[in-house]
């Protein structure tokens, strides 16, 4: 393997695993269950990347078969979650970025 790439691998691995922090940190803290879906998004892509620089350092090309499965699983899940969120939010009347009730529209108060 390149000299190069054996002097990154190691780096990699640490900024695949702050980002994979990070993206746990969100996910635990909160405080907004959007806060929780970008931390697992976060994760999805630290994880992505990994896969990604194992191909690279092993030099298989049969590891991109499983990015694009991973990524694929990732967006799907993440539209699936947030149309549920929002067609939840659309019947209890709660803002989905303030888990609060969201000002509903209608006629302005009377002076």
């Amino acid at each position: 393997m390149n000299t190069f790439l054996e002097i990154l691998y190691p780096l990699d691995w640490i900024v695949v695993a702050l980002v994979a922090l990070a993206g746990l940190w969100r996910i635990l803290r909160g405080p907004t269950t959007l806060d929780r879906m970008l931390g697992l998004d976060a994760l999805t892509v630290a994880l992505t990347a990994l896969i990604a620089v194992e191909s690279i350092r092993a030099q298989k090309i049969e590891y991109m078969e499983l990015i694009l499965i991973v990524t694929a699983l990732s967006f799907f899940t993440t539209v699936t979650f947030y149309y549920y969120l929002s067609q939840t939010a659309r019947d209890t009347g709660c803002d989905l970025n303030l888990d609060q009730p969201a000002a509903r529209p209608g006629p302005p108060p009377a002076p």
